[in-house]
């Protein structure tokens, strides 16, 4: 069993089986300095927990959901629906390429989920975020509250971690990443990457 079966497994509770914090979630997004015509690119989606805090930051901007669950992206095609300039797409990030570049890209609570990391988020970089845009990588956990959660979870993700902020920091700019700011404390986590 993969972790598409798992994801898939729970979509249809997922909206129930997680927490949205609010204050957080403005909070990290306010790293990325949306402007009201971005166009967004949000990886791993899922039912779309994002989507109603990046539409009110950036009304007229275009934001794609990329997941590679479809039970996951099933809810969020249907709760988004009536939204003109919101799409989902079925994508994989680490195995297939995304055409179009954005001006904001982030991966909000799935990053330990990736299996080849470093790579995966140079790709993104490289290919898909225009010259100045931002990546971010973001959680509204600390890092040992979701490694424990991890560890303790179903075994298609209890090996799905976070490193340390500051190591993971230097781990991208090895990887020749332009990191402006890497974050972690008993609230969050995040890094963010600008494309220069």
């Amino acid at each position: 069993m993969s972790q598409v079966d798992f994801f898939d497994s729970v979509a249809k509770n997922w909206d129930n089986m997680i927490e949205v914090n609010e204050s957080k979630i403005n909070y990290i997004l306010s790293k990325l300095k949306l402007k009201e015509d971005d166009t967004i690119l949000d990886v791993s989606t899922g039912t779309g927990v994002l989507i109603p805090f990046l539409i009110k930051l950036s009304p007229n901007g275009l934001i794609r959901g990329v997941d590679i669950s479809k039970g996951m992206l099933d809810i969020a095609c249907e709760k988004f629906k009536k939204i003109p300039n919101v799409h989902f797409d079925l994508v994989d990030v680490e195995d297939e390429n995304i055409e179009s570049k954005y001006d904001k890209i982030i991966l909000y609570s799935m990053y330990p989920h990736l299996e080849d990391k470093t790579n995966t988020i140079s790709k993104l970089v490289k290919n898909n975020l225009r010259n100045n845009g931002i990546l971010m990588i973001a959680h509204s956990n600390s890092r040992k509250f979701l490694n424990n959660l991890h560890k303790n979870a179903d075994e298609r993700v209890n090996e799905s971690l976070l490193m340390e902020v500051s190591k993971q920091k230097e781990v991208f700019i090895n990887a020749s990443l332009n990191v402006i700011e890497a974050f972690e404390d008993d609230e969050m986590y995040y890094i963010v990457i600008q494309n220069s």
